[in-house]
């Protein structure tokens, strides 16, 4: 890897082998026809997006495949790099069917599309097809088939791997262990007296196998910034791309279009940061697919580096937006249920955890680009039922579409241009991540909405600058402590967590 040349989001599935599942001339129509429409309903999506009906249809079709033949076509599964919501009708997008199934396959199944569907048995239009063009489709159904179910068998074993991975016994549990989690911010708080650098910056295996190239999750950062008052706005973008192009950073010193990036493609090229405009902020650094290694790090804090020196400051208007590659999560709804219900529970202390610790008042940026998802408490039966979409705290348009490709954007944290701080909101949204493939069943608990802790002091009349002690201590950390250890094993991981939460105040609504 790393040749920089356009690839998926995520490419290093394992290998496993092709589903034993066979198509018998007996249901061979009946695939046809369900799998013709899927590919109709697939192309639509492309061209002009979906009515919410035709959404549902889909989400029923889909199933109705995995229900009867085990698995999803992969032919109508998005696999390409773009990083867009899903689309709704009236928008425009580029249809692309190619990369899915052999050229054969996508002919035969495009031909079924448009009309040479064979009918049901015993219909009046039976048997139209000739009997070689039966054989081509039945051919490439069956083909789509045998693809699809290696995908699926892909992912079901990168989740199994996640299980065994993750220990029994763990050598720190704050839950349990209150006096490991106190001892931790402590720390933290007294190197913030002392005027040290607060949150530890890994760059050796800072992710604990979560980003790894190998059995991980790639992800992609985009760094949002401002230009310190009294800088000139156009010498600051000129020097800062002047000087990630010289660093080796970027191809180029230009400030591209806003996503310029993902219409060029992505890539995991280390030289692939890119300057780009952004009509709510001075400018945003976007940065190629990354994995845990020492490089990636090194260029992060460079980035940032050049940012900050040539005027460049997270002002309380910038956001960062943190990617993470969800390939695992293979169209199965469970996974998207225990993800968003995680987050739902935990929802305030990631809010907390979302803002700069440098902004004026300890207060996040606000919500008017990262919007809490609405989760329903008894979870999702259909795919099409979870709404998580740009604008929203965490969108998964890009993860609904499946394949390779599949991804996810954290868009709730504020923006900043610590390393360190950045590195968390990467590590956080790993976490959150594989925690959904990891588990069995969704967390135990109601909901702990954005403002909920806030809301809480108030009713106890404790004042928000008042500094708590004892039980009502410990009760104020345990939903932070709790999700540590729901989404780190590592002491070092959620000792790096909790100098982060020292570092910042809960918000309100």
């Amino acid at each position: 890897m790393g040749s920089g040349s356009r690839i998926d989001h995520q490419h290093h599935l394992v290998a496993t082998t092709a589903s034993n599942a066979t198509i018998t001339a007996s249901d061979e129509e009946a695939h046809l026809q369900l799998i013709s429409r899927a590919l109709q309903l697939r192309e639509r999506l492309d061209l002009l997006g979906l009515t919410p009906v035709e959404q549902e249809e889909y989400a029923q079709v889909r199933q109705r495949l995995q229900d009867e033949y085990g698995e999803v076509p992969a032919a109508f599964d998005e696999n390409d790099d773009e990083d867009r919501d899903f689309p709704v009708q009236g928008e425009s997008s580029r249809p692309d069917l190619t990369g899915l199934a052999s050229q054969e396959a996508i002919d035969a199944l495009r031909s079924a599309m448009n009309g040479n569907v064979p009918a049901q048995r015993g219909s009046s239009t039976e048997g139209h097809l000739g009997v070689d063009e039966r054989a081509v489709q039945r051919a490439a159904a069956q083909q789509v088939l045998d693809e699809v179910a290696a995908e699926h068998q892909a992912a079901t074993a990168l989740q199994e791997q996640a299980r065994e991975q993750w220990p029994a016994d763990r050598p720190v549990n704050y839950t349990d262990d209150f006096d490991a989690f106190q001892r931790d911010f402590e720390a933290a708080r007294d190197r913030a007296e002392r005027g040290e650098q607060v949150i530890p910056y890994m760059t050796e295996n800072a992710t604990g196998g979560l980003g790894a190239r190998e059995g991980g999750r790639g992800f992609g950062v985009e760094i949002e910034f401002d230009i310190q008052p009294g800088v000139d706005r156009r010498t600051a973008l000129r020097n800062i791309g002047r000087e990630m192009h010289e660093a080796g950073l970027a191809r180029d010193s230009h400030q591209h279009g806003y996503h310029a990036q993902q219409q060029a493609g992505y890539t995991d090229a280390p030289n692939a940061w890119r300057l780009e405009d952004d009509c709510t902020v001075a400018g945003e650094i976007v940065s190629p697919i990354l994995y845990d290694e020492p490089q990636t790090w090194n260029n992060l804090a460079q980035v940032c580096e050049i940012v900050e020196r040539n005027g460049g400051r997270a002002s309380f208007g910038t956001g960062g937006h943190v990617h993470v590659g969800m390939h695992d999560y293979d169209h199965d709804v469970a996974n998207h249920t225990r993800l968003m219900q995680t987050y739902a529970q935990h929802e305030d202390v990631l809010y907390r955890l979302a803002q700069n610790p440098s902004s004026e008042g300890n207060r996040h940026r606000g919500t008017r680009w990262c919007r809490p998802n609405p989760v329903p408490s008894q979870g999702y039966t259909a795919l099409s039922q979870v709404q998580s979409y740009h604008g929203m705290a965490v969108n998964l348009s890009g993860a609904m579409r499946g394949g390779q490709s599949a991804h996810g954007e954290f868009r709730l944290w504020d923006g900043s241009l610590s390393p360190s701080v950045i590195q968390t909101q990467v590590k956080l949204s790993l976490g959150l991540a594989a925690a959904a493939v990891r588990q069995d069943s969704a967390p135990a608990g109601s909901r702990m909405a954005l403002g909920s802790h806030r809301e809480q002091r108030s009713q106890a009349g404790v004042g928000q600058r008042r500094r708590l002690s004892g039980d009502d201590w410990r009760t104020n950390t345990a939903d932070f402590r709790q999700m540590v250890d729901s989404l780190f094993q590592r002491p070092e991981d959620k000792a790096q967590a909790t100098s982060l939460f020292q570092q910042t105040r809960w918000q309100g609504r």
